[in-house]
């Protein structure tokens, strides 16, 4: 006796697809929840920035260079 395989695969797999796309549409989608948290949970303080800051290792008009 002969199986008809790809009768049963055809109709089984049909079934399943059928099956699993109504099942698809009831649930509804939830998001997966975190566990984990990165980095910090608070804003750092801005950086204090100095209006006049002095570059010392640059050469000026008024420097007299050792020669």
């Amino acid at each position: 006796m002969r199986m008809p395989i790809l009768s049963y695969f055809l109709i089984v797999g049909t079934a399943l697809f059928g099956v699993l796309s109504l099942v698809s549409n009831r649930i509804e989608a939830k998001p997966l929840p975190v566990t984990q948290t990165i980095g910090l949970p608070y804003k750092a303080p801005p950086e204090a920035s100095l209006p006049n800051a002095v570059n010392f290792a640059a050469e000026s008009r008024y420097s007299n260079p050792v020669r």
